[in-house]
């Protein structure tokens, strides 16, 4: 059983009306944990996969330029409004499908992915994307819930996500299965508390030159413009 965009979207627009008071209070400080161990550097170019309604935008360095992604309007239309309130200048945001991002290899200096590897229809394809668009000696920093391995909870995790996916997102990837043939590597990963649902991990890859990415990619997304509402969605 897999994720659909096409579901995936809508379902977060009606999400993204209640997502920073109810799923985000309980992830808001292992993000923030997840944004200082992306160790940017100034000038550096990142992107954040799944910005969602941008709880992460105003913990970013300020002399870095983010580019914050998502499917669906109407956390992007959230994300926008803490973009524009909160003056954030080095912020943009782009509407795209992390099945195939409009962006040309090597890219990124960074990639950070929060909750986003268990909504989308092929994780192990999001994380080789997020891999060709990472420039060499780049980091991925990953924050999501993966399958247990106490046999015990990893049983409860399977028979309870087909509950999970209609409320969007996946119970029962394990990191194994989403990095099986990419060429990153786990540098470190942990919890920020002993029992914990969410894990942090670092990856890296050092190949010295960018992976092969479709011909149809850009160097920067063209503008886009939403089908309604104030959004205005600034490309990279």
């Amino acid at each position: 059983m897999a994720m659909r965009e096409s579901v995936t979207s809508k379902t977060y627009d009606v999400w993204a009306w209640f997502y920073d008071h109810t799923f985000g209070m309980c992830v808001r400080n292992r993000q923030r944990r997840a944004v200082r161990e992306l160790r940017a550097k100034p000038g550096d170019r990142v992107l954040d996969i799944g910005v969602g309604t941008g709880m992460l935008l105003h913990q970013y360095p300020h002399d870095v330029t983010i580019v914050g992604m998502d499917l669906s309007w109407g956390m992007l239309a959230k994300a926008d409004k803490k973009r524009k309130e909160l003056g954030l200048d080095h912020c943009r945001l782009v509407r795209a499908d992390a099945m195939c991002p409009p962006f040309a290899p090597a890219s990124f200096d960074q990639i950070m992915i929060t909750h986003t590897i268990s909504v989308v229809s092929d994780p192990n394809e999001l994380v080789a994307w997020a891999m060709k668009l990472l420039k060499p000696g780049g980091r991925i920093i990953m924050l999501n819930h993966f399958l247990s391995t106490q046999p015990i909870v990893a049983w409860f995790e399977k028979v309870l996500n087909p509950m999970f996916m209609k409320i969007g997102w996946r119970s029962d990837l394990s990191l194994e299965d989403v990095l099986q043939g990419t060429d990153l590597q786990i540098e470190y990963r942990f919890k920020i508390a002993w029992f914990d649902l969410w894990q942090i991990i670092s990856l890296t890859h050092s190949g010295s030159s960018p992976q092969t990415a479709p011909t149809t990619a850009y160097s920067e997304p063209p503008p886009i413009t939403p089908p309604a509402g104030p959004l205005v969605v600034k490309p990279g």
